[in-house]
């Protein structure tokens, strides 16, 4: 199982959220056309409501929770879910501005969208541009091609369409969390929104009033939860990608702005109020520390913060004092004043250091840290703060807030794309092409070799392919089967082979445990591997084969509760077949490993990929020492670890024999699986491998 791709089921796109300023300051909630502009705390807005600090507190909470979680997972496994509270929070906000404007009559689309011009797009601006400009200086070509692509969709409220859109690079797909504008997919959704909404809400309030208005919004919340539900196993990308599948948190928001009038009425102050808060914030709590990425997501769980985001504002504007308490204190005030400023810096920072250091260590985060909170206060004080208070003609508005420095960006972008990345002016110098060939040498997956058959859709007649037959003959009594991690075995096996002159035949499927039960993979290869899956039950059945090498990204598929009995159940049904069967353990993970620094070295010689190399020794993990459980219960079944062949004095290394032998964090290259081969002739764990081959020997020429 390698990288999976983005939206996968098992490492699900890195979520970020559209913190946009509707309340940035007080009174963010009054349109000019309200002719009150509310600029302190406490003031009463032209909309009937006061200066919400609990909601402002609540921004605070929700990108806090967004930013730990890009910090670390680790910290706050279900802190993406903040971009599901700020999404309630923008469609509460936006509906309660218009539904009162047209009460009022001073509604007016064309203040609306100037004063959304000014409040988002300045310091998106900005920021945009020193991303682009700091790829420029130091991505590789095909990098800095990517980032000018997401830039210009970006400008044009699309960047959750183009990576709806954009090929997940094959199954090594490359990581999400080094791509620095990947988290203005969620300002893309907020944005359409914001282009279809006002005109649909207008539409009902002047037809059947606030009563219709809310009844239509109920309506469009259960279809927008359903339809994400609905396509979270066919199309999981679109689920968390596109309007339809996120407008329902927009609604809820909405359908709270909607409902009455006045959330503070006296009848509504007391136990009841209280009560809300605290289920709020359990719901929010729970959110943030149990709904970690293996979760389908969105759909029904995201309910759950959603829910606990209405729960609290509906609280707060009943006066609940727990809600003042929690949320209302000043340093969560100020954070989420600034909110806006922070969720656009700390991505681009935090994907930087990633894509030179591969992980954000203990130093690294504390300086990124420091790095997001100094530009997020300079560009709040400098950028956003100034253009909101600037008022010329609408005209001059939009030209200089949005059309001259977006233009300007765009054709930044469009020389990048066109030159691919500047890719002659970098790639040009004979050192960096010396350089690129050796290091591409050394780092093809198994994925790359004919001789390697891992499908990503099932076809059967593969296990008769004469290419897929490692150590050459005609047939071979030994199956390797199992999915990515089994195919890197085969340069191992190739070794093997040429010792003992027995071959070994080999067939596998991306993402696809060779279980024979239980629910198991995701789009885009479920389909493959649940076709996969019975077709290698009935192939080892048959009496074809005498012995089995099962290889698997075990770490993944143990996530699943059924996981052990499922093992156990295969286990049973190969030795009811008679079948020799050999279990080969996860290799050493590498989370901070990084197969593209040495390549990104040769732009900027300063990048030290050393630190990369070497991880800890904390012995077999769990999954591991199941299956050597499992083996060791039963006759003809054994346990095949490759643990000590790559730890060893408490390190565990990527590197065989002095090279770099992995691809990826998780997988061999097939140098490296040769290489580990090698280092296997002549070792005493020799004598366990060669048991593979003990029925065949007597064949041995």
């Amino acid at each position: 199982m390698g990288s999976d791709p983005v939206g996968a089921r098992g490492e699900r796109p890195q979520v970020e959220s559209a913190i946009l300023p509707w309340q940035a300051v007080p009174g963010a909630c009054t349109e000019p056309g309200n002719r009150m502009v509310v600029e302190q705390a406490g003031q009463v807005a032209g909309a009937g409501e006061g200066y919400r600090r609990d909601i402002d507190g609540l921004r605070g909470v929700a990108v806090l929770a967004v930013v730990l979680y890009h910090l670390d997972p680790g910290l706050l496994p279900g802190g993406y879910t903040g971009v599901d509270v700020f999404f309630v929070i923008s469609g509460f906000l936006i509906t309660r501005i218009i539904a009162a404007g047209q009460a009022a009559g001073t509604f007016s689309f064309r203040d609306f969208y100037l004063r959304r011009v000014r409040r988002i797009l300045p310091v998106l601006l900005v920021v945009v541009a020193a991303t682009l400009l700091t790829g420029a200086l130091v991505l590789l070509p095909a990098d800095l091609e990517s980032l000018a692509r997401s830039a210009a969709w970006s400008l044009a409220a699309a960047a959750n369409l183009h990576f709806w859109l954009q090929p997940d690079g094959g199954y090594f797909a490359d990581a999400s969390a080094e791509q620095p504008l990947l988290h203005l997919w969620s300002l893309g959704v907020e944005e359409q929104f914001y282009l279809l909404w006002p005109a649909l809400l207008v539409f009902l309030l002047a037809r059947g009033g606030r009563g219709a208005a809310a009844w239509a919004s109920l309506a469009l919340v259960v279809a927008s939860f359903a339809w994400a539900e609905a396509i979270n196993d066919t199309d999981p990308r679109a689920a968390f990608y596109l309007l339809p599948a996120r407008a329902g948190e927009l609604l809820l928001g909405a359908l709270l702005a909607l409902r009455g009038r006045s959330l503070a009425s006296p009848a509504r102050v007391g136990w009841a109020a209280e009560g809300l808060a605290l289920a709020g914030l359990a719901a929010l709590a729970w959110s943030f520390w149990r709904l970690d990425h293996d979760h389908a997501f969105p759909g029904l769980w995201a309910l759950v913060p959603t829910a606990g985001a209405v729960l609290l504002i509906h609280a707060g504007g009943a006066g609940s004092r727990l809600v003042a308490a929690v949320l209302g204190g000043r340093a969560l005030v100020a954070v989420g004043l600034v909110s806006y400023s922070i969720y656009l810096w700390h991505w681009p920072v935090l994907a930087y250091i990633r894509y030179f250091s591969g992980d954000v260590g203990l130093v690294a985060g504390a300086v990124s840290v420091g790095v997001i909170a100094l530009l997020s206060v300079a560009s709040y004080s400098w950028v956003e703060r100034p253009a909101r208070r600037w008022r010329p003609a609408p005209r001059a508005q939009l030209g200089w807030l949005y059309l001259f420095p977006a233009g300007a960006i765009a054709l930044l972008a469009l020389a990048l794309v066109q030159t691919q990345g500047l890719k002659d002016a970098i790639e040009g110098a004979p050192r960096f092409q010396e350089g690129l060939a050796r290091i591409d040498a050394e780092a093809r997956p198994a994925l790359a070799f004919d001789i390697n058959c891992q499908l990503s859709a099932h076809d059967p007649a593969r296990l008769d392919d004469p290419r897929c037959l490692v150590g050459g003959g005609t047939e071979a009594g030994i199956l390797l089967a199992g999915d990515s991690n089994a195919a890197q075995l085969v340069g191992l096996f190739e070794v093997l082979s040429a010792r003992t002159g027995l071959p070994v035949r080999n067939l596998s499927h991306s993402v696809c445990p060779p279980l024979f039960q239980g629910s198991y993979s995701f789009p885009p290869y479920k389909a493959g591997c649940d076709a996969f899956r019975p077709f290698l039950a009935e192939v080892l059945a048959s009496g074809r084969f005498h012995t089995v090498v099962l290889g698997a990204s075990w770490r993944h598929y143990a996530r699943e509760p059924s996981f052990r009995a499922d093992l156990e159940a295969t286990l049973d049904a190969l030795g009811s077949a008679g079948l020799r069967v050999f279990l080969v353990g996860s290799i050493p993970h590498h989370p901070g490993f990084n197969r593209h620094c040495e390549r990104r070295g040769l732009r900027l010689g300063w990048v030290d990929c050393s630190g990369r190399l070497q991880g800890p020794d904390e012995g077999e993990p769990e999954w591991n020492r199941w299956l050597a459980e499992a083996a060791s219960r039963r006759s003809g079944v054994h346990y095949l670890s490759t643990h000590a062949l790559l730890c060893a004095q408490g390190v565990c290394r990527p590197v065989v024999a002095g090279e770099l032998a992995y691809f990826d964090a998780g997988h061999l290259s097939m140098d490296g699986s040769r290489a580990l081969g090698r280092e296997l002739l002549g070792r005493e764990e020799l004598a366990d491998w060669l048991e593979v081959f003990g029925a065949d020997r007597s064949r041995a020429p």
